[in-house]
């Protein structure tokens, strides 16, 4: 039994580490030098899914997201959908609700403005936002889509990134309702199923849960566990993850679930103080939660099942963003 165990911590691993959706945010280094967090209404920004900014008493959430083109060019409508998502998921990531947006698009022809503009606009009419403006490159050579969007920070501030202590619980919170999305192995859609009262619905029970997070995350490009390495690099911290309890939809292969961008997922660290309200604002919700570890104050990110274990990342040592 303990060497299946280590086998499967094995795959997982040279899985993970091999995953372009993890290596590809080593670039992120390189734009270090053109964060600003000086200014006096900069709250946060360096490592975070979107900066938060005081403004008049308010405190408002900007992100910006781009579609990786070979998507675009495997599902135009899908990737329009997409370019909203993941912008949503960056803001109330953070606790904070959605406003408006604007896009950069470049599109090859009609056919695929249509589709992409088509994706934005269900995206936009489930998930409340209004797309305000952008710009348009037609008769491109590629197709390429960009959208930053604006939101504002629920009572009680930000959610960060940089704010995991030693000690606390890792959770994930997963929307095990859903489908893969053909051709797209790792995008796994939860959301364009359901109606708009249901998202909203959704949205409000995340924000109302996140209260009780001491940091978090949107699971996104990186996958389930390449997001969790990103927060503790962020936070200083590394942690321990059981491999057996991360929530996952029925039938669904275990490397391919822990590499797909999630819906509507988000990973983070709670308090055990805090563990039970976390719990009772997302029961009946429908979506997944468990605890699945506990940060470290070694900067050892490890994975475990049974009675076998392995580090993932060495954070004292390896990089994912190079921010920190």
């Amino acid at each position: 039994m303990k060497d299946k165990d280590a086998l499967l911590l094995s795959r997982i691993a040279e899985g993970i580490r091999a995953y372009r959706g993890i290596s590809r945010k080593s670039g992120i280094r390189f734009l270090s030098s053109l964060i600003s967090e000086n200014a006096g209404n900069v709250i946060a920004a360096k490592g975070e899914d979107g900066a938060v900014i005081s403004i008049d008493g308010k405190k408002l959430v900007f992100a910006a997201d781009g579609i990786i083109e070979e998507m675009v060019d495997e599902d135009p409508e899908w990737a329009g959908y997409c370019s909203v998502l993941v912008n949503v998921n960056d803001i109330l990531a953070m606790r904070g609700r959605p406003i408006a947006a604007v896009d950069i698009i470049s599109a090859t022809d009609g056919r695929i403005l249509s589709k992409i503009v088509s994706g934005m606009e269900e995206a936009c009419s489930k998930f409340g936002v209004d797309m305000v403006g952008g710009h348009l490159h037609p008769d491109s050579t590629h197709n390429d889509i960009s959208v930053a969007m604006i939101g504002e920070v629920a009572r009680g501030g930000p959610l960060l990134s940089t704010t995991a202590k030693p000690g606390e619980a890792v959770v994930a919170i997963c929307d095990c309702s859903g489908r893969f999305t053909p051709g797209l192995p790792y995008s796994w859609d939860s959301t364009s199923m359901k109606s708009r009262r249901e998202i909203m619905e959704l949205t409000d029970t995340v924000l109302s849960a996140l209260r009780h997070l001491s940091s978090g995350k949107d699971i996104s490009n990186p996958g389930l566990l390449g997001t969790l390495a990103m927060l503790l690099e962020s936070s200083g911290v590394g942690a321990t993850v059981d491999i057996g309890k991360i929530p996952i939809p029925k039938g669904v292969d275990l490397l391919q679930w822990l590499k797909a961008y999630q819906g509507f997922g988000f990973v983070g660290t709670v308090p055990d103080s805090k563990l039970d309200r976390m719990r009772a604002e997302l029961e009946g919700s429908g979506l997944s939660s468990a605890v699945m570890g506990r940060v470290r104050r070694s900067r050892q990110f490890k994975i475990r099942t049974g009675s076998s274990e392995r580090v993932l990342f060495d954070l004292s040592s390896e990089k994912i963003t190079g921010l920190f």
